[in-house]
């Protein structure tokens, strides 16, 4: 395959499973097939991990720089001391700075297109403090100063983004606003435009309340988030809602729509992983950067035991991938644009789509 990406993936935290996950997904040799892998990390770690698991029959290729990556082997680039300290199964201050290390080194050069797209191995909760951020996705958003930055939970049956997330409850009636959500709505509709290529997403809103007081007779509801609803939907954005959560998800409605937007993190996020986490991975849209990750935590009670399952990560790689092809190609269809035809210039498109997405307009039935 010609023009391969070349694809960093960040060691993330070095006590919990993210070697394992790494040497499982790279053993495999379609990987190098399909792109370039070049891991930021630890080559005496990686060894570390290779013999606590017996892993035969798999070697890395020490680089100091993307350009010398072997396009027919699994790359690595030391960033992080060899004297880094390997403690089994526990979150340390250490563990937590080996892992920003490499998470730095890899956008730095990510920043420089020295790499295409990067791929992030679970890291302790905790290593983004230190730099005042409480995940991922606000450590990135302060990095490329992208306030509106969210994350998108991706898989083959829904994709879903979060109007807060990371907010204690108690917070989140008072960030559920007209402008947040109309925000989010913005960026979702855009994202899944540009880097999903879906050209006319359909995207279904939850509500705050419970059903009894969801549709338009909550507070929130009828007062926040129907007029923020109606004003995308005159903006061109076609929005639907609000769904009460718990009957959207039981009945599957959100096989009708290309994407959800949920008012809070785990409003939507029980949902999406029990209906399915398996081809599952986050990426983290509104940035000018590809970034994307695995739904996979540390999981320290399971480290050294051969328990980890890479699916998540080779998830999170797939999608960085894909969405670098979208990207590519909406620039390329951008500079050459084809003809546009007008067929319905007496009626609102939008609404003509709306109306023929069956049963979303009787939820209070």
């Amino acid at each position: 395959m010609e023009n391969r990406l070349n694809v960093g993936i960040t060691h993330g935290d070095v006590n919990g499973i993210s070697y394992e996950l790494i040497i499982k997904l790279l053993a495999e040799n379609r990987i190098c097939e399909l792109c370039v892998p070049i891991l930021y990390g630890s080559p005496k770690v990686a060894a570390y991990y290779r013999k606590v698991l017996n892993v035969e029959n798999f070697s890395l290729n020490t680089i100091r720089e993307p350009r010398e990556a072997n396009s027919k082997r699994s790359n690595i680039i030391n960033c992080v001391d060899d004297n880094v300290k390997v403690d089994l199964g526990k979150e340390t201050p250490e563990s937590d700075q080996a892992a920003m290390i490499a998470l730095k080194y890899a956008l730095d050069q990510l920043d420089r297109n020295e790499i295409d797209v990067l791929t992030l191995a679970p890291q302790g909760p905790e290593s983004f403090l230190k730099d005042e951020a409480n995940s991922l996705t606000e450590y990135l958003a302060k990095r490329y100063n992208t306030p509106g930055a969210m994350s998108l939970f991706v898989s083959e049956k829904m994709k879903m983004g979060f109007v807060t997330e990371y907010s204690k409850l108690r917070d989140v009636p008072h960030q559920i606003t007209q402008k947040n959500i109309m925000k989010k709505l913005m960026l979702l509709d855009d994202t899944l435009r540009m880097d999903f290529t879906i050209s006319k997403p359909k995207i279904a809103v939850l509500g705050l309340n419970p059903q009894v007081n969801c549709g338009q007779n909550g507070d929130e509801e009828a007062n926040i988030i129907v007029p923020a609803i109606d004003r995308a939907r005159q903006e061109g954005i076609m929005a639907i809602g609000p769904f009460p959560a718990d009957r959207f998800f039981s009945e599957a409605m959100y096989e009708k729509f290309d994407a959800i937007l949920a008012m809070y993190y785990d409003q939507g996020v029980a949902a999406f992983k029990a209906i399915d986490e398996e081809s599952a991975a986050c990426y983290v849209a509104g940035l000018p950067v590809i970034c994307a990750t695995s739904l996979t935590d540390a999981r320290y009670d399971i480290v050294g035991q051969d328990l980890g399952d890479e699916q998540g990560l080779r998830n999170a790689l797939y999608l960085a991938m894909d969405v670098f092809v979208h990207r590519e190609q909406n620039i390329e269809l951008q500079k050459n644009p084809l003809p546009h035809y007008d067929i319905a210039s007496n009626s609102n498109e939008s609404d003509l789509n709306v109306e023929q997405i069956e049963g979303v307009r009787d939820i209070d039935d």
